[in-house]
């Protein structure tokens, strides 16, 4: 077996700084979506926001309304741009340029920025022809735009 040679020394406190950041890396995640905090509605009666968005997410095929996924399918078409911005980030927490907070605050504005866009322009399954008389539009989830203005991110414990 050949000897292992060290080049360079390493600073104890530097490593166990490193350490600590990488283990409240660990401990967190971000949640893209609409948190309770954000979930009124100004109509009386009506469900939340987060509810709608809900049904809308997953459909509702007892009541006629189709899966219209904003959140999973803005993710999914984003994955690789969330990866780089991570892999960017997170060599600027290694070096002590930022901190695990900020990092996963950046991303989780740019995920829900990614959903909010997702709702704006996405082609989603049409509305029924009562729905859109109703409202006056035919566009999914945007009506008196509280869904996509309540689409926010919070930075959880894991």
């Amino acid at each position: 077996m050949k000897p292992v040679t060290i080049l360079r020394d390493i600073d104890p406190k530097k490593f166990e700084a490193l350490t600590r950041r990488f283990a409240e890396l660990a401990g967190h995640s971000v949640m893209v979506g609409i948190p309770e905090a954000e979930n009124g509605r100004t109509d009386e009666g009506e469900i939340g926001s987060a509810g709608i968005l809900a049904v809308h997410e997953f459909g509702a095929p007892e009541m006629g309304i189709p899966e219209r996924s904003v959140v999973r399918r803005s993710i999914r078409e984003n994955v690789g741009k969330y990866r780089k911005l991570n892999l960017q980030n997170l060599r600027k927490v290694v070096r002590g340029e930022m901190s695990v907070a900020q990092a996963l605050g950046i991303l989780g504005a740019v995920a829900a920025g990614d959903v909010q866009l997702t709702i704006r322009n996405a082609d989603l399954a049409p509305l029924k022809p009562e729905t859109i008389r109703r409202k006056g539009s035919s566009k999914p989830l945007i009506d008196t735009g509280q869904v996509i203005q309540s689409i926010t991110f919070e930075v959880r414990d894991a």
